[in-house]
């Protein structure tokens, strides 16, 4: 397999290339097929019978042998089974008009593959804190002029009574010099 499909022997492995040639019916039918139906080569159909799906495996043929898949963590797999049948449907297409004999370009695509599964597994980045924001009093909106604010002011203006019993209004504090009769004068305070 390395001399027929080098590119695809280092993705996926020389065993896992020679079963994927053999059920395709070729490199050339392997290299025309999608990605997704690369993906089900080798997946043994279950009958179930009319019974639930729900702790069946997902289908995966062949690329589930992979020395890749099989490192992964059980979470990932199927999304690292996409990208594999992806990039293997690739390297057998390098292979088919015998592109990369030296088998380079599979490395870099399996290096690829490897890099993309790491950053899945990382951490997502700590989340940066956010600075409140400005407090309303320091903001204070500009208000528009024209009629509608002038009936509004008027409307909740100050009537002219309030206002002078405003202005006749005592002040807390100061004494206030009152007058009784002519001639006395007294302080209240």
């Amino acid at each position: 397999m390395s001399c027929i499909a080098p590119t695809l022997s280092v993705i996926v492995g020389t065993d896992v290339a020679a079963k994927l040639v053999g059920t395709a019916g070729g490199l050339s039918a392997l290299a025309n097929m999608p990605a997704c139906n690369v993906q089900l080569l080798g997946a043994k159909k279950i009958n179930l019978a009319g019974f639930s799906t729900a702790t069946s495996q997902f289908h995966v043929g062949y690329l589930e042998q992979t020395q890749i898949i099989q490192t992964t963590h059980p979470s990932l797999r199927m999304r690292a089974c996409r990208l594999l049948a992806a990039k293997s449907t690739l390297a057998a297409r390098v292979d088919s008009i015998c592109g990369d004999p030296s088998g380079k370009t599979g490395r870099a695509l399996r290096d690829e593959i490897r890099t993309k599964i790491e950053k899945w597994q990382e951490p997502p980045p700590a989340k940066q804190p956010e600075p409140l924001p400005v407090l309303d009093s320091e903001l204070k909106k500009k208000k528009r002029g024209g009629r509608r604010l002038r009936k509004m002011k008027e409307k909740y203006s100050m009537a002219d009574m309030r206002k002078l019993a405003k202005a006749n209004r005592m002040q807390f504090g100061i004494p206030e010099e009152s007058c009784l009769g002519n001639f006395t004068r007294f302080d209240l305070s």
